[in-house]
């Protein structure tokens, strides 16, 4: 895991959508939120930007941090 900058807003229902994030300081516009769910340990969150990668940001309840992580594949080539 990588912990990351990230923008956010929250829903009158108080839920997290992701706006944008920084990896390498580069930022990541967020096109659509998908999947989330809830841990012992905190939030994921799965997105997708505008190119169609899918990453899973995690928000941590130890340090309330945000982090990516890696374990989504990219895309599979087209045959």
């Amino acid at each position: 895991m990588e912990k990351i900058e990230i923008t956010t807003k929250f829903k009158r229902d108080g839920s997290l959508i992701p706006i944008e994030f920084l990896i390498d300081n580069v930022p990541v516009q967020v096109l659509d939120v998908g999947r989330q769910w809830e841990s012992d340990d905190g939030k994921h969150i799965l997105v997708m930007d505008f190119q169609g990668q899918t990453y899973h940001l995690f928000f941590q309840l130890q340090d309330l941090g945000w982090y990516l992580v890696r374990d989504i594949k990219p895309p599979a080539e087209p045959s």
